[in-house]
């Protein structure tokens, strides 16, 4: 089982901006770079923590490092790729952040958006007493 969204607060289900971004690295690890299922148990969960950390700022030019045989994972700027393990993947973050990014910011056309269901109304402020409430 991979990472538990289950306890974000709402009356659905809550994702942040992190999770999604630890779900589209998931995804292009097991679809575009073969890397089983199995393997990602161990360290989804710091993955989730990793992108829920940094802003999205903050990961453009970035990479995700995994030392494959640690199973540790930390972003890393471009440039400044870690040596010493033995087998790594890195995955870069800028197209999963790109494609997150314009699904996040498209919007519907306007005539999609629905009318005001009722008329605008002006409110007039409450009488203030004389008393003052502690």
């Amino acid at each position: 089982m991979l990472p538990d969204f289950s306890g974000r607060r709402g009356y659905a289900p809550c994702f942040s901006t992190g999770d999604l971004l630890a779900a589209g690295i998931l995804k292009r690890l097991t679809e575009e770079c073969g890397v089983r299922i199995g393997f990602l148990k161990s360290i989804s969960e710091e993955i989730v923590r990793l992108c829920n950390a940094s802003s999205w700022a903050a990961l453009e030019n970035a990479f995700l490092h995994i030392d494959l045989p640690s199973g540790q994972c930390r972003i890393v700027k471009s440039g400044a790729v870690p040596t010493g393990s033995s087998a790594a993947i890195l995955c870069e973050l800028d197209p999963i952040l790109i494609q997150l990014r314009d699904t996040l910011l498209r919007t519907q056309p306007g005539d999609n958006q629905f009318p005001l269901r009722f008329p605008l109304a002006s409110v007039k402020p409450r009488a203030r007493s004389g008393r003052r409430r502690a």
